[in-house]
């Protein structure tokens, strides 16, 4: 993989808990283990061995995705050499939320989950605990893996039309043989995951804009629509939970102004709970 300022990188691939619908609350928190379990009890060792392992064998990042579904809903691309410094803000962080009472009835450190080594990448199970996973996105070197443009056309490849919808058609001579994959960069406006989460969890899986109300049951289904757009903000009161084809009426409809005008007014009853 290459990164945009030409650096060629080989990453280590690591899965966060799996998402199955078996756990209520499993939505509201991603994280993987580093290890296992620890060397010799002793956390610093561990991580530290972890880090020099992948500089012996070449590897110079962590990816760490959280899939839920057909969708990638986090991925983070971290450099390896980081790793315990990461870790170690977490648990740091972790111990103050605790300490503070701010996580509830939770009294377990993040990061030293049993006798593994854990990273966070998302956790909103109380108001202040995405303090935790905001270490790692925040620390230098690490890229939100999700905020890459993705090709629309890879994204029709996933599900083809089947072969007989074009009758009488020589298919040999439509297409390419053998294309080659190509990375695209672009630069964009950071979007909060936890607005995100919020906004789906507030339309009840249904589709926000009043004269729709369509629903579907599975996740992903529904998009999150800046309605004055990301750059003028990233809250829950500039943003609606839309299905697909009323999300694309919103941004190219004739009448998108008043589409938007509308559900701007639904979306600013909600500035008052989120101080």
């Amino acid at each position: 993989m290459r990164l945009p300022d030409g650096q060629n990188i080989r990453a280590r691939v690591r899965l966060c808990w799996r998402r199955d619908g078996e756990h209520p609350r499993e939505e509201l928190y991603a994280a993987f283990q580093l290890r296992a379990r620890t060397l010799d009890g002793d956390w610093d060792k561990t991580l530290q061995s972890i880090a020099e392992r992948d500089a012996r064998e070449g590897v110079s990042h962590t990816l760490a995705l959280q899939r839920q579904g057909q969708s990638m809903v986090f991925a983070a691309l971290i450099p390896s050499d980081q790793l315990p410094g990461i870790w170690q803000g977490q648990r740091e962080v972790s111990d103050a939320l605790i300490a503070q009472g701010l996580m509830g009835r939770t009294k377990k450190n993040h990061a030293t989950n049993g006798d593994s080594p854990t990273l966070w990448l998302h956790d909103v199970r109380t108001d202040d605990s995405s303090a935790v996973p905001d270490v790692l996105w925040q620390w230098p070197g690490v890229i939100d893996v999700n905020s890459f443009e993705v090709d629309e056309s890879s994204r029709a490849a996933i599900s083809e039309d089947s072969w007989d919808d074009l009758p009488g058609v020589d298919h040999r001579s439509l297409g390419s043989d053998g294309a080659q994959k190509r990375s695209a960069w672009r630069s964009y406006y950071p979007r909060s995951k936890d607005v995100r989460v919020e906004v789906i969890k507030r339309s009840g899986g249904v589709c926000e804009r009043r004269s729709c109300g369509v629903g579907r049951p599975f996740q992903g289904f529904l998009d999150v629509h800046h309605i004055l757009g990301a750059e003028k903000g990233d809250r829950v009161w500039n943003c609606v939970a839309l299905c697909p084809n009323c999300h694309r009426e919103a941004h190219y409809a004739p009448d998108a102004d008043a589409i938007n005008t509308e559900l701007l007014a639904f979306a600013t009853q909600f500035e008052s709970d989120h101080f």
